[in-house]
């Protein structure tokens, strides 16, 4: 049987301990974020999930102070009540974001293909916007909402977008995808651009 690997291609059990502790505690703080939002979303104390899921306050508490490791079947009962599924509780939100360039994809000259850009299933609503910029534009500034992810294919053109001030160059058939509850636009330069953009909203 072969060894599991990593993105990069090497082995699960090489990576540095240091890296597999930073990879455990960016999960533990994002369950304790995502937990802590729903509570309070739905006015519940920690007596009262607890309550409500036979979980321990003590442990609910340190599960939403990012200190716990809870088990499968702990998740699994605060998110029936919480009415949501252990990936929703889990997700990571996008700290930067995601390009995927066009010129990376394999596509043959001679045969049609397909390739996966994005896959995500946390978002119940959604905007899908075409987009036309003129030289030297700049679109309005935008932010979404919390947990919004906005999506965007560059159709034509050039365009610079910018999310919290830091700019990322994106040519014609690239696509990034980012955290649409941080500020952000598109520029151009000398030529017009054209976009099309999905913004995605969260189920609560």
């Amino acid at each position: 049987m072969s060894e599991p690997t990593t993105a990069a291609g090497a082995p699960a059990s090489a990576r540095p301990p240091q890296a597999q502790e930073s990879g455990a505690l960016s999960v533990r703080v994002s369950l304790a974020g995502n937990l802590n939002r729903r509570r309070l979303a739905r006015g519940w104390s920690l007596r009262e999930l607890s309550a409500a899921t036979g979980v321990s306050k003590g442990l609910l508490s340190q599960i939403e102070r990012a200190e716990a490791n809870p088990t499968v079947d702990v998740l699994v009962r605060i998110a029936d009540v919480l009415g949501t599924n252990c990936t929703d509780l889990l997700r990571q939100p996008l700290l930067e974001p995601e390009i995927i360039r066009a010129a990376t994809l394999d596509e043959p000259e001679d045969e049609t293909s397909v390739n996966l850009l994005y896959s995500g299933h946390e978002q119940a609503r959604m905007e899908i916007y075409r987009t036309r910029l003129h030289p030297h534009a700049q679109s309005q500034v935008s932010s979404h909402g919390t947990d919004s992810v906005e999506y965007v294919l560059v159709m034509s053109g050039q365009v610079t977008l910018v999310v919290n001030d830091v700019p990322y160059l994106l040519e014609a058939g690239d696509t990034a995808r980012f955290s649409a509850q941080c500020s952000h636009y598109y520029t151009t330069e000398d030529s017009p651009a054209v976009t099309h953009t999905v913004v995605g909203y969260p189920r609560d």
